[in-house]
């Protein structure tokens, strides 16, 4: 296949210590294509050789996310509502059932509506009940994934604070995590977030003993990275449900 030899996917000129080597370099950059677009690795497989085929210049930046590129989508088809629970009279949370590996924001959300597990968010910001409900996502085995509040359902993405605090039990989200298929977010200078779930549900309104927090503290440690629903979806292998904090709630 002609993208196993093409060097512009490897970047900066790297030498090619061995086949495994040149793999696994390829690989990482057609993740984070992916993952840019809210694409399959499949999906950008295609469409990039689609693109060779007809001579068409490649364009492999993957900060070029949501632009018209030649011969690459920029986004995967939406996703599929399958719940919708109200929080409150503005926030609820909403499922949403989609095909493909899932995307991850790039890091905690900033500015006036910031990422809920970052402790300079406003707090109560997202009433108490959006946090009980989509306490599961961080349950041990759980196969739901935390989604962020600035996502949609025709464009979901997984929680980056959620990634790197409150995934280590989603089996589904470690193996894409291993296999390249979703990258870790990064972690601004300065951000500090919640060490876990129970830490962030507790600090916007959630009781201490609250039964929906009880099996994750009987689960500790969270944190995909070791350092120290809006909202979720998750199936991990190929789709995924998601849960999402949503604005009007239905």
């Amino acid at each position: 296949m002609a993208l196993e030899t093409d060097r512009s996917l490897l970047g900066p000129e790297q030498p090619l210590d061995d086949e495994a080597e040149h793999d696994q370099r390829v690989r990482a950059h057609l993740a984070k294509l992916a993952n840019a677009r809210g694409l399959s690795v499949d999906e950008v497989l295609e469409a990039l050789n689609a693109t060779l085929s007809s001579g068409q210049p490649l364009i492999t930046d993957p900060e070029h996310d949501g632009e018209a590129c030649p011969g690459l989508p920029s986004s995967r088809k939406g996703g599929t509502v399958t719940q919708q629970r109200p929080a409150d009279s503005v926030w609820g949370v909403t499922s949403v059932d989609y095909q493909g590996p899932p995307v991850a924001q790039r890091s905690p959300c900033a500015g006036t509506e910031r990422c809920p597990w970052r402790r300079d968010a406003v707090l109560g910001a997202f009433p108490a009940e959006a946090f009980r409900l989509s306490a599961p996502t961080s349950y041990p085995d759980s196969d739901r994934r935390f989604g962020c509040h600035s996502s949609s359902a025709e464009a979901p993405r997984v929680c980056a604070g959620w990634l790197l605090r409150g995934a280590s039990g989603n089996q589904q989200v470690l193996k894409l995590l291993e296999a390249g298929l979703i990258q870790l977010p990064t972690l601004p200078a300065g951000v500090e977030l919640y060490e876990d779930y129970v830490e962030m549900a507790v600090a916007n309104g959630v009781a201490e003993d609250d039964p929906t927090l009880a099996p994750i503290r009987r689960g500790r440690p969270q944190g995909v990275c070791g350092d120290n629903e809006t909202l979720p979806a998750g199936d991990a292998a190929a789709g995924g449900k998601q849960d999402r904090r949503s604005g009007g709630a239905g």
